[in-house]
């Protein structure tokens, strides 16, 4: 097991404690994994919209000790990863739609090579909406089996989450990758 340095462990602690303390809500999740694409078109995205960053780190903290506790590798955080996962989290937002692909939405492959993950093996994607923390979001994920097996796929070593908060409530997108 790696040593996560004490900077990293009071994080992850403040994370833990910040999560015990946020209220409760219920949500919805879905997942899914896909074999590579070769097409490339251009995908544009108008505006800025707000993320959660401190969501974003405390879903990796966790999603990294389900992994740890299953015998994989932690996921190295992609910012490529994460491009694409804000954009999908802001699109689903936007749309008030909870899809891995939305009408007139790319394929999550092309999302994904279009975000600069190029060269990829194998990518996969759990999307939710929701849930108030990041706690519940990867408790809900951890409970399906669909969720989980991407989480606990030891194959995949990158990732990238997007949170964005919208309508009153978070959406959330962790987009997984192996070169």
């Amino acid at each position: 097991m790696r040593h996560w340095g004490i900077k990293n462990i009071v994080i992850g602690l403040l994370v833990v404690v910040a999560a015990a303390f946020a209220p409760t809500t219920t949500g919805t999740a879905a997942a899914t994994t896909v074999a590579p694409t070769t097409s490339i078109a251009s995908d544009q995205l108008a505006g800025r919209f707000a993320v959660n960053a401190l969501l974003e780190n405390a879903v990796l903290l966790i999603t990294n000790i389900k992994r740890l506790a299953v015998g994989c590798r932690p996921l190295k955080l992609n910012g490529d990863l994460r491009e694409a996962a804000r954009k999908h989290s802001y699109v689903m937002a936007r749309n008030d739609l909870m899809s891995h692909q939305l009408s007139g939405e790319y394929s999550l492959g092309r999302r994904i090579t279009l975000a600069g993950y190029t060269g990829w093996r194998k990518v996969a994607e759990n999307i939710a909406a929701g849930y108030s923390t990041a706690r519940l979001v990867v408790r809900a994920w951890w409970a399906s089996p669909s969720h989980r097996r991407n989480i606990a796929d030891c194959t995949l070593r990158e990732i990238g989450i997007g949170v964005v908060p919208y309508g009153g409530r978070y959406w959330w997108t962790q987009d997984f990758g192996r070169r």
